[in-house]
Protein backbone atom coordinates (compact mmCIF):
# COMPACT_ATOMS: atom_id res chain seq x y z
CA UNK A 1 0.00 0.00 0.00
CA UNK A 2 1.42 3.28 -0.50
CA UNK A 3 -1.68 5.49 0.10
CA UNK A 4 -3.55 6.33 3.09
CA UNK A 5 -6.19 3.91 4.06
CA UNK A 6 -8.13 6.57 5.21
CA UNK A 7 -9.15 8.40 2.84
CA UNK A 8 -12.24 7.49 0.92
CA UNK A 9 -13.81 7.75 4.43
CA UNK A 10 -12.52 11.53 4.50
CA UNK A 11 -13.35 12.66 1.63
CA UNK A 12 -17.19 10.69 0.91
CA UNK A 13 -18.62 10.74 4.45
CA UNK A 14 -16.69 14.07 5.76
CA UNK A 15 -14.88 12.20 8.44
CA UNK A 16 -11.40 14.33 9.72
CA UNK A 17 -8.50 12.69 11.36
CA UNK A 18 -6.15 15.17 12.95
CA UNK A 19 -2.64 14.28 14.40
CA UNK A 20 -1.68 16.51 17.74
CA UNK A 21 2.09 16.84 16.37
CA UNK A 22 2.79 18.16 20.02
CA UNK A 23 1.30 15.32 21.76
CA UNK A 24 2.24 12.68 19.22
CA UNK A 25 5.39 10.70 18.90
CA UNK A 26 3.82 8.88 16.07
CA UNK A 27 1.44 10.47 13.48
CA UNK A 28 -2.11 8.99 14.20
CA UNK A 29 -2.56 9.21 10.36
CA UNK A 30 -0.05 6.49 10.35
CA UNK A 31 -0.81 4.50 12.66
CA UNK A 32 -4.50 4.23 11.78
CA UNK A 33 -6.90 3.95 8.53
CA UNK A 34 -10.46 4.50 8.34
CA UNK A 35 -13.33 2.15 7.65
CA UNK A 36 -17.26 2.23 8.04
CA UNK A 37 -18.85 0.31 10.68
CA UNK A 38 -21.94 -1.69 10.38
CA UNK A 39 -23.47 -0.17 13.23
CA UNK A 40 -25.88 1.70 14.83
CA UNK A 41 -24.10 3.69 17.21
CA UNK A 42 -21.49 4.96 16.07
CA UNK A 43 -20.15 5.16 11.94
CA UNK A 44 -16.31 5.22 11.94
CA UNK A 45 -13.81 2.10 13.12
CA UNK A 46 -10.15 3.76 13.05
CA UNK A 47 -8.48 0.66 11.52
CA UNK A 48 -4.98 0.03 13.07
CA UNK A 49 -1.86 -0.12 11.02
CA UNK A 50 0.05 -1.58 13.97
CA UNK A 51 -2.33 -3.57 16.15
CA UNK A 52 -2.29 -6.55 13.45
CA UNK A 53 -6.53 -6.95 13.87
CA UNK A 54 -8.23 -6.30 10.64
CA UNK A 55 -4.84 -5.54 8.92
CA UNK A 56 -2.18 -8.08 7.84
CA UNK A 57 0.64 -6.46 9.29
CA UNK A 58 4.47 -7.22 9.88
CA UNK A 59 4.35 -9.28 13.29
CA UNK A 60 7.64 -7.04 14.21
CA UNK A 61 5.91 -3.89 13.44
CA UNK A 62 3.28 -5.26 15.78
CA UNK A 63 5.33 -6.26 18.74
CA UNK A 64 7.49 -2.78 18.59
CA UNK A 65 4.69 -0.91 18.90
CA UNK A 66 3.70 -2.81 21.97
CA UNK A 67 6.64 -2.01 23.04
CA UNK A 68 7.16 1.38 22.84
CA UNK A 69 3.71 1.84 24.59
CA UNK A 70 5.50 -0.17 27.14
CA UNK A 71 8.30 2.09 27.65
CA UNK A 72 5.57 5.19 27.64
CA UNK A 73 4.52 3.62 30.95
CA UNK A 74 7.67 3.19 32.79
CA UNK A 75 8.90 6.22 31.94
CA UNK A 76 5.26 7.45 33.25
CA UNK A 77 5.45 5.23 36.21
CA UNK A 78 9.68 6.42 36.72
CA UNK A 79 8.63 9.86 35.69
CA UNK A 80 11.49 10.14 32.93
CA UNK A 81 11.29 11.15 29.30
CA UNK A 82 11.74 8.49 26.42
CA UNK A 83 14.40 8.44 24.20
CA UNK A 84 12.46 9.33 20.79
CA UNK A 85 14.82 7.77 18.35
CA UNK A 86 13.23 4.42 18.35
CA UNK A 87 9.68 6.34 17.80
CA UNK A 88 11.57 8.44 14.77
CA UNK A 89 12.57 4.83 13.63
CA UNK A 90 8.80 2.99 13.51
CA UNK A 91 6.93 7.03 12.48
CA UNK A 92 10.02 6.72 9.48
CA UNK A 93 9.30 3.00 8.66
CA UNK A 94 5.47 3.39 8.84
CA UNK A 95 4.86 6.67 6.78
CA UNK A 96 6.67 3.93 4.01
CA UNK A 97 3.13 2.34 3.97
CA UNK A 98 4.27 -1.04 3.19
CA UNK A 99 6.18 -3.88 4.08
CA UNK A 100 9.59 -2.87 5.44
CA UNK A 101 12.44 -4.45 3.07
CA UNK A 102 15.46 -5.72 4.77
CA UNK A 103 16.83 -2.48 6.05
CA UNK A 104 13.84 -1.60 7.35
CA UNK A 105 13.11 -4.66 8.92
CA UNK A 106 16.91 -4.58 10.34
CA UNK A 107 15.57 -1.15 11.73
CA UNK A 108 13.14 -3.04 13.13
CA UNK A 109 15.00 -5.44 14.77
CA UNK A 110 17.31 -3.17 16.42
CA UNK A 111 14.67 -1.11 17.96
CA UNK A 112 13.57 -4.13 19.39
CA UNK A 113 16.86 -5.08 20.95
CA UNK A 114 17.49 -1.74 22.45
CA UNK A 115 13.41 -1.81 23.55
CA UNK A 116 14.10 -5.29 25.58
CA UNK A 117 17.55 -4.12 26.89
CA UNK A 118 15.92 -1.41 28.40
CA UNK A 119 13.31 -3.30 29.84
CA UNK A 120 15.97 -5.83 31.07
CA UNK A 121 17.78 -3.17 32.63
CA UNK A 122 15.01 -1.61 34.50
CA UNK A 123 14.22 -2.30 38.04
CA UNK A 124 11.76 -5.38 39.10
CA UNK A 125 8.20 -3.98 39.21
CA UNK A 126 6.85 -4.45 42.97
CA UNK A 127 3.48 -6.52 43.48
CA UNK A 128 1.59 -3.74 43.47
CA UNK A 129 1.69 -3.51 39.65
CA UNK A 130 -0.92 -5.44 37.51
CA UNK A 131 -1.56 -4.64 33.64
CA UNK A 132 -5.44 -5.25 31.99
CA UNK A 133 -5.63 -5.83 28.10
CA UNK A 134 -9.40 -5.30 26.79
CA UNK A 135 -11.16 -7.75 24.96
CA UNK A 136 -11.26 -8.21 22.23
CA UNK A 137 -9.00 -5.67 20.12
CA UNK A 138 -6.06 -5.12 22.64
CA UNK A 139 -5.39 -8.78 23.98
CA UNK A 140 -2.40 -9.10 22.23
CA UNK A 141 -1.20 -5.63 23.07
CA UNK A 142 -1.81 -5.82 26.21
CA UNK A 143 0.06 -8.86 26.74
CA UNK A 144 3.29 -7.03 24.96
CA UNK A 145 3.31 -3.99 27.08
CA UNK A 146 3.13 -6.11 30.13
CA UNK A 147 5.87 -8.41 29.29
CA UNK A 148 7.86 -5.13 27.94
CA UNK A 149 7.36 -4.05 32.34
CA UNK A 150 7.47 -7.37 33.26
CA UNK A 151 4.03 -7.19 35.30
CA UNK A 152 1.49 -9.34 35.68
CA UNK A 153 -1.32 -9.49 33.29
CA UNK A 154 -5.50 -9.95 33.15
CA UNK A 155 -7.50 -9.15 29.88
CA UNK A 156 -11.00 -9.04 29.90
CA UNK A 157 -13.01 -11.61 28.09
CA UNK A 158 -16.12 -12.25 26.29
CA UNK A 159 -15.76 -16.17 26.94
CA UNK A 160 -18.29 -17.68 29.59
CA UNK A 161 -16.46 -19.37 32.43
CA UNK A 162 -18.34 -21.26 35.67
CA UNK A 163 -16.62 -19.10 37.98
CA UNK A 164 -17.09 -15.69 40.08
CA UNK A 165 -16.34 -12.55 37.62
CA UNK A 166 -16.10 -8.46 37.43
CA UNK A 167 -18.38 -6.81 34.90
CA UNK A 168 -17.74 -3.68 33.06
CA UNK A 169 -19.06 -2.07 29.69
CA UNK A 170 -17.81 -0.98 26.74
CA UNK A 171 -21.05 1.36 25.41
CA UNK A 172 -20.06 1.93 22.05
CA UNK A 173 -18.96 -1.92 20.68
CA UNK A 174 -20.72 -4.54 18.72
CA UNK A 175 -20.39 -6.65 21.73
CA UNK A 176 -20.44 -4.56 25.11
CA UNK A 177 -19.90 -6.72 28.31
CA UNK A 178 -16.55 -7.52 29.36
CA UNK A 179 -15.83 -9.71 32.19
CA UNK A 180 -12.78 -10.52 34.25
CA UNK A 181 -11.64 -14.24 35.94
CA UNK A 182 -8.79 -13.63 38.09
CA UNK A 183 -8.29 -16.94 39.40
CA UNK A 184 -5.55 -15.19 41.99
CA UNK A 185 -7.89 -13.99 44.58
CA UNK A 186 -5.55 -10.94 44.98
CA UNK A 187 -4.71 -10.28 42.13
CA UNK A 188 -4.40 -6.30 42.37
CA UNK A 189 -3.14 -4.62 45.45
CA UNK A 190 -5.16 -2.35 47.31
CA UNK A 191 -3.40 1.24 47.00
CA UNK A 192 -0.91 -0.06 44.18
CA UNK A 193 -0.80 0.57 40.66
CA UNK A 194 -3.23 -0.79 37.49
CA UNK A 195 -1.96 -0.32 33.57
CA UNK A 196 -5.43 0.15 31.74
CA UNK A 197 -4.77 -0.67 28.09
CA UNK A 198 -6.71 -0.52 24.92
CA UNK A 199 -5.80 0.12 21.25
CA UNK A 200 -7.35 3.24 20.82
CA UNK A 201 -9.24 6.02 23.40
CA UNK A 202 -12.13 8.11 21.19
CA UNK A 203 -13.56 9.18 24.76
CA UNK A 204 -12.46 7.19 27.41
CA UNK A 205 -15.98 6.46 28.70
CA UNK A 206 -15.10 2.63 28.42
CA UNK A 207 -11.57 3.41 30.86
CA UNK A 208 -13.72 5.61 32.93
CA UNK A 209 -16.49 2.91 33.37
CA UNK A 210 -13.64 0.15 34.10
CA UNK A 211 -12.07 2.60 36.64
CA UNK A 212 -14.94 3.10 38.26
CA UNK A 213 -15.79 -0.51 38.64
CA UNK A 214 -12.63 -1.54 39.65
CA UNK A 215 -11.88 0.95 42.01
CA UNK A 216 -14.63 0.19 43.86
CA UNK A 217 -13.94 -3.16 44.96
CA UNK A 218 -9.88 -2.59 45.40
CA UNK A 219 -8.65 1.10 45.43
CA UNK A 220 -5.58 2.01 43.55
CA UNK A 221 -3.33 4.86 44.23
CA UNK A 222 -2.48 4.95 40.59
CA UNK A 223 -4.02 4.06 37.06
CA UNK A 224 -1.99 4.49 33.75
CA UNK A 225 -4.10 4.16 30.34
CA UNK A 226 -2.37 3.18 27.35
CA UNK A 227 -3.49 3.35 23.59
CA UNK A 228 -1.85 3.41 20.49
CA UNK A 229 -3.86 6.27 19.92
CA UNK A 230 -6.15 9.11 22.16
CA UNK A 231 -8.44 10.99 20.52
CA UNK A 232 -10.34 12.83 23.31
CA UNK A 233 -11.51 15.86 23.40
CA UNK A 234 -10.41 18.41 26.00
CA UNK A 235 -13.74 17.82 27.58
CA UNK A 236 -12.71 14.15 27.80
CA UNK A 237 -9.68 14.70 29.08
CA UNK A 238 -11.44 16.68 31.81
CA UNK A 239 -13.75 13.68 32.75
CA UNK A 240 -10.42 11.75 33.36
CA UNK A 241 -9.55 14.77 36.10
CA UNK A 242 -12.93 15.07 37.25
CA UNK A 243 -13.29 11.35 37.80
CA UNK A 244 -9.60 11.00 39.91
CA UNK A 245 -10.55 14.03 41.79
CA UNK A 246 -13.73 12.19 42.97
CA UNK A 247 -12.00 8.60 43.96
CA UNK A 248 -8.85 10.19 45.33
CA UNK A 249 -6.67 8.63 43.33
CA UNK A 250 -4.32 9.75 40.05
CA UNK A 251 -5.17 8.76 36.07
CA UNK A 252 -2.27 9.53 33.70
CA UNK A 253 -2.25 8.64 29.81
CA UNK A 254 -0.11 7.82 27.64
CA UNK A 255 -0.13 6.92 23.67
CA UNK A 256 2.31 6.78 20.25
CA UNK A 257 0.06 9.34 18.81
CA UNK A 258 -2.70 12.45 19.58
CA UNK A 259 -5.40 13.84 18.11
CA UNK A 260 -8.92 14.58 17.25
CA UNK A 261 -11.35 13.12 14.81
CA UNK A 262 -13.77 15.20 13.32
CA UNK A 263 -17.31 14.26 12.57
CA UNK A 264 -20.24 15.58 10.36
CA UNK A 265 -23.40 16.19 12.84
CA UNK A 266 -25.21 13.32 10.16
CA UNK A 267 -22.62 10.86 9.95
CA UNK A 268 -24.70 7.97 10.33
CA UNK A 269 -26.88 8.67 7.32
CA UNK A 270 -23.68 9.89 5.52
CA UNK A 271 -22.33 6.61 6.54
CA UNK A 272 -24.95 4.44 5.87
CA UNK A 273 -25.67 5.90 1.77
CA UNK A 274 -21.81 5.47 1.33
CA UNK A 275 -22.20 1.48 2.54
CA UNK A 276 -25.19 0.95 0.63
CA UNK A 277 -23.65 2.60 -2.55
CA UNK A 278 -20.70 0.56 -2.45
CA UNK A 279 -20.35 -2.21 -5.05
CA UNK A 280 -20.62 -5.95 -3.70
CA UNK A 281 -17.90 -7.71 -3.01
CA UNK A 282 -16.60 -10.34 -5.86
CA UNK A 283 -17.27 -13.80 -5.37
CA UNK A 284 -13.72 -15.77 -5.98
CA UNK A 285 -14.03 -18.41 -8.35
CA UNK A 286 -10.94 -20.37 -7.28
CA UNK A 287 -10.95 -23.44 -5.71
CA UNK A 288 -10.98 -24.02 -2.23
CA UNK A 289 -8.37 -24.52 -0.46
CA UNK A 290 -6.61 -27.87 1.29
CA UNK A 291 -7.04 -28.39 4.85
CA UNK A 292 -3.94 -29.68 7.14
CA UNK A 293 -4.03 -30.04 10.79
CA UNK A 294 -0.85 -29.08 12.86
CA UNK A 295 -1.54 -31.44 16.40
CA UNK A 296 0.99 -29.56 18.59
CA UNK A 297 -1.15 -30.29 21.97
CA UNK A 298 1.39 -32.61 23.36
CA UNK A 299 3.26 -29.27 23.77
CA UNK A 300 3.21 -27.53 27.09
CA UNK A 301 -0.51 -26.58 27.59
CA UNK A 302 -1.65 -22.54 26.84
CA UNK A 303 -3.07 -20.98 29.77
CA UNK A 304 -4.87 -17.88 28.41
CA UNK A 305 -4.20 -14.26 30.31
CA UNK A 306 -8.12 -14.16 31.25
CA UNK A 307 -7.32 -16.02 34.21
CA UNK A 308 -4.24 -13.91 34.76
CA UNK A 309 -0.12 -14.71 33.94
CA UNK A 310 2.74 -13.51 35.08
CA UNK A 311 3.38 -11.53 31.92
CA UNK A 312 6.46 -12.76 30.56
CA UNK A 313 6.34 -15.04 27.10
CA UNK A 314 7.82 -18.55 28.04
CA UNK A 315 10.18 -17.78 24.99
CA UNK A 316 11.08 -21.59 24.64
CA UNK A 317 7.57 -22.28 24.27
CA UNK A 318 6.91 -19.94 21.44
CA UNK A 319 10.10 -21.28 19.37
CA UNK A 320 8.74 -24.97 20.28
CA UNK A 321 5.49 -24.03 18.41
CA UNK A 322 6.89 -22.01 15.93
CA UNK A 323 9.58 -25.21 15.27
CA UNK A 324 5.87 -27.56 14.83
CA UNK A 325 4.54 -25.47 12.30
CA UNK A 326 7.43 -24.14 10.04
CA UNK A 327 7.73 -27.76 8.46
CA UNK A 328 4.37 -27.49 6.72
CA UNK A 329 4.84 -23.96 5.36
CA UNK A 330 4.61 -23.79 1.52
CA UNK A 331 7.21 -20.79 -0.14
CA UNK A 332 5.17 -17.83 -1.03
CA UNK A 333 3.39 -15.22 1.46
CA UNK A 334 2.01 -16.93 4.54
CA UNK A 335 -0.75 -15.47 7.36
CA UNK A 336 -0.72 -16.58 10.79
CA UNK A 337 -3.92 -16.01 12.60
CA UNK A 338 -5.04 -15.95 15.54
CA UNK A 339 -8.86 -15.97 16.89
CA UNK A 340 -9.78 -13.12 18.62
CA UNK A 341 -8.79 -12.76 22.20
CA UNK A 342 -6.29 -15.46 21.20
CA UNK A 343 -3.52 -13.08 20.16
CA UNK A 344 -0.38 -12.93 21.86
CA UNK A 345 0.85 -16.38 21.44
CA UNK A 346 -0.01 -16.19 17.86
CA UNK A 347 1.86 -12.95 17.45
CA UNK A 348 4.83 -14.18 18.89
CA UNK A 349 4.91 -17.99 16.87
CA UNK A 350 4.37 -15.46 13.67
CA UNK A 351 7.71 -13.36 14.90
CA UNK A 352 9.39 -16.28 14.94
CA UNK A 353 7.86 -17.59 11.33
CA UNK A 354 8.87 -14.30 9.91
CA UNK A 355 12.47 -14.34 10.78
CA UNK A 356 13.04 -17.28 9.98
CA UNK A 357 11.15 -17.81 6.43
CA UNK A 358 10.47 -14.11 5.81
CA UNK A 359 7.16 -12.69 3.73
CA UNK A 360 4.81 -13.62 7.14
CA UNK A 361 1.98 -11.21 8.56
CA UNK A 362 -0.07 -11.51 11.17
CA UNK A 363 -3.66 -10.91 12.54
CA UNK A 364 -6.73 -12.26 13.93
CA UNK A 365 -10.38 -12.67 13.65
CA UNK A 366 -13.04 -10.88 15.06
CA UNK A 367 -16.41 -10.21 15.74
CA UNK A 368 -16.99 -6.74 14.23
CA UNK A 369 -19.05 -6.34 11.35
CA UNK A 370 -17.14 -3.86 9.29
CA UNK A 371 -18.06 -2.70 5.71
CA UNK A 372 -15.97 -3.83 3.24
CA UNK A 373 -14.86 -1.75 -0.27
CA UNK A 374 -11.96 -2.70 -2.23
CA UNK A 375 -10.13 0.07 -2.75
CA UNK A 376 -6.48 1.27 -1.90
CA UNK A 377 -7.65 3.96 0.43
CA UNK A 378 -10.33 2.36 2.17
CA UNK A 379 -9.36 0.64 5.20
CA UNK A 380 -11.22 -2.93 4.73
CA UNK A 381 -10.87 -4.72 1.05
CA UNK A 382 -12.09 -7.73 1.86
CA UNK A 383 -14.05 -10.11 4.42
CA UNK A 384 -14.71 -13.55 4.70
CA UNK A 385 -17.27 -14.61 7.70
CA UNK A 386 -18.32 -17.76 9.69
CA UNK A 387 -20.08 -19.29 12.69
CA UNK A 388 -17.99 -18.64 16.37
CA UNK A 389 -17.26 -21.82 17.50
CA UNK A 390 -16.03 -20.55 21.02
CA UNK A 391 -18.27 -20.46 23.94
CA UNK A 392 -18.63 -16.89 24.61
CA UNK A 393 -21.24 -14.95 26.94
CA UNK A 394 -23.62 -13.93 23.77
CA UNK A 395 -23.93 -17.47 22.14
CA UNK A 396 -22.03 -18.17 18.76
CA UNK A 397 -23.16 -15.26 16.50
CA UNK A 398 -21.00 -14.26 13.25
CA UNK A 399 -17.42 -13.61 13.29
CA UNK A 400 -15.01 -11.90 10.61
CA UNK A 401 -11.72 -11.95 9.01
CA UNK A 402 -10.65 -9.16 7.13
CA UNK A 403 -8.07 -8.36 4.25
CA UNK A 404 -6.86 -11.67 3.49
CA UNK A 405 -7.44 -10.98 -0.40
CA UNK A 406 -7.34 -7.48 -1.09
CA UNK A 407 -7.36 -6.71 -4.96
CA UNK A 408 -7.64 -10.00 -5.53
CA UNK A 409 -4.25 -11.01 -3.59
CA UNK A 410 -4.07 -14.49 -2.38
CA UNK A 411 -2.02 -15.81 0.70
CA UNK A 412 -0.33 -18.77 -0.05
CA UNK A 413 -1.51 -20.53 3.41
CA UNK A 414 -3.55 -19.22 6.36
CA UNK A 415 -1.95 -20.96 9.58
CA UNK A 416 -4.95 -20.47 11.77
CA UNK A 417 -4.61 -20.73 15.80
CA UNK A 418 -7.69 -21.06 17.40
CA UNK A 419 -8.46 -21.12 21.24
CA UNK A 420 -6.32 -23.37 22.90
CA UNK A 421 -8.37 -26.40 23.57
CA UNK A 422 -11.11 -25.38 20.37
CA UNK A 423 -13.72 -28.06 19.38
CA UNK A 424 -12.21 -29.71 16.58
CA UNK A 425 -15.46 -30.38 15.05
CA UNK A 426 -16.92 -26.58 15.29
CA UNK A 427 -13.65 -25.62 13.81
CA UNK A 428 -14.30 -28.14 10.49
CA UNK A 429 -17.89 -27.64 10.53
CA UNK A 430 -19.84 -26.43 7.54
CA UNK A 431 -20.10 -22.58 8.07
CA UNK A 432 -17.04 -22.67 10.18
CA UNK A 433 -13.78 -21.02 10.18
CA UNK A 434 -12.21 -23.58 8.11
CA UNK A 435 -14.65 -23.36 5.50
CA UNK A 436 -14.59 -19.29 5.05
CA UNK A 437 -10.66 -19.74 4.74
CA UNK A 438 -10.51 -22.04 2.56
CA UNK A 439 -12.29 -19.83 0.06
CA UNK A 440 -8.84 -17.45 0.25
CA UNK A 441 -5.71 -19.63 0.27
CA UNK A 442 -4.55 -22.95 -1.43
CA UNK A 443 -3.12 -24.06 2.09
CA UNK A 444 -5.02 -23.78 5.69
CA UNK A 445 -2.89 -25.30 8.44
CA UNK A 446 -5.11 -25.43 11.39
CA UNK A 447 -2.76 -25.26 14.80
CA UNK A 448 -4.38 -27.33 18.00
CA UNK A 449 -2.62 -26.55 20.92
CA UNK A 450 -3.74 -28.05 24.67
CA UNK A 451 -5.50 -25.65 26.99
CA UNK A 452 -4.47 -24.80 30.87
CA UNK A 453 -7.35 -23.84 32.70
CA UNK A 454 -7.19 -23.15 36.62
CA UNK A 455 -8.21 -25.93 39.04
CA UNK A 456 -11.27 -26.03 41.44
CA UNK A 457 -8.76 -25.13 44.00
CA UNK A 458 -7.37 -22.18 42.21
CA UNK A 459 -10.79 -20.84 41.70
CA UNK A 460 -11.71 -21.56 45.39
CA UNK A 461 -8.23 -21.26 47.46
CA UNK A 462 -8.60 -22.56 51.24
CA UNK A 463 -8.65 -19.70 53.29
Amino acid sequence: MTVWTGGFVSEAVGIRLRSDEARSLIPVEDLVGLALRDNPKRAQLLVSTVLAKHVPTVPALALAAGELLGLLVRCALDGTTPDPAPFETVARLLARRGRPDAAGLAELRAVRQQLAGLRDAAPEPGSELVTIGYAETATGLGHVVADALRSPYLHSTRHEEDAPFTPFEEEHSHASDHRLYPSDPDWATAGGTTVLVDDELSTGRTIRNTITALHATTPQARWVVAALIDLRSDEDRRAFDELAARLGTSITVVALGAGAVDLPDDVLSLARRVIDAAPSAAVTDQAAGVVDVVDASDLPPVRSARFGTAGRFDEAAIQAVADRVLPSLPAGEVLVLGSEEFIAVPLAVADRLDEARGTTRFSTTTRSPIAVIDRDDYAVASAVSFTSHDRTIDGRGPRFAYNLSRGGSRFAAVVLFPEPGADRELLLEPGGVVEALRTVTDLVLVVLLAESVPTPAEWNPAP
